[in-house]
């Protein structure tokens, strides 16, 4: 404020120009002239982007193909790989995770009493990759096949306040490879491995 009352000009001129910009918004908006609406173009090379009461050419034959796919692969082996090699056979619709190293997952949770709900996420699993379970039992239990590297699994879970422990486990292969474990009410564990 205290800006304004000692520039007096440069408001003015801001306010203007402001008020030019609204103006020049607002008639861009709306489409400009309606002069330039309603006057087709002197050349022809636009002259399709204006309608017409009637076409003007009329297409006589459609074009032929080069050549037909005769199946999935040919269509795919048209693309080019950008250097890459071959083409998978992922894209072939034979799965993306063929070559990597199947794993079975099993993720756990549990408490001494209820567990207010348990979130969890394999990104790489055969089948659901996350879900939720509300059904405030003491346990959880999912098993799956996931593929590639580790981390493969995270499980989040959170108990009330009469419960005194809560726990989670990952387990990869028959080993366990995360364990987690919370203490007192309201306690809530994470674990990923």
């Amino acid at each position: 404020m205290e800006w304004i009352q000692r520039n007096p000009k440069k408001t003015i001129a801001l306010a203007a120009l402001a008020a030019i910009v609204v103006v020049i918004i607002v008639w861009g908006a709306s489409g400009g002239s309606s002069e330039a609406r309603t006057t087709p173009p002197a050349d022809e090379s636009t002259a399709l982007a204006f309608p017409t009461t009637t076409p003007s050419r009329s297409l006589t034959a459609l074009p032929t193909p080069s050549g037909t796919a005769t199946s999935i692969s040919s269509i795919v082996n048209g693309f080019p790989s950008a250097g890459m090699g071959t083409i998978g056979p992922g894209l072939l619709g034979s799965g993306g995770a063929n070559g990597l190293p199947p794993h079975s997952v099993v993720i756990q949770a549990g408490s001494d009493g209820p567990l207010l709900g348990v979130g969890w996420r394999i990104p790489t699993a055969d089948g659901a990759r996350q879900g939720k379970d509300l059904s405030y039992k003491s346990s959880f239990r999912h098993a799956t096949t996931a593929y590639g590297k580790p981390d493969y699994a995270q499980l989040f879970t959170r108990v009330g306040p009469k419960s005194s422990v809560v726990w989670c486990t990952v387990t990869v292969d028959g080993k366990v490879t995360e364990r987690e474990e919370a203490h007192g009410p309201w306690g809530g564990v994470f674990c990923q491995g």
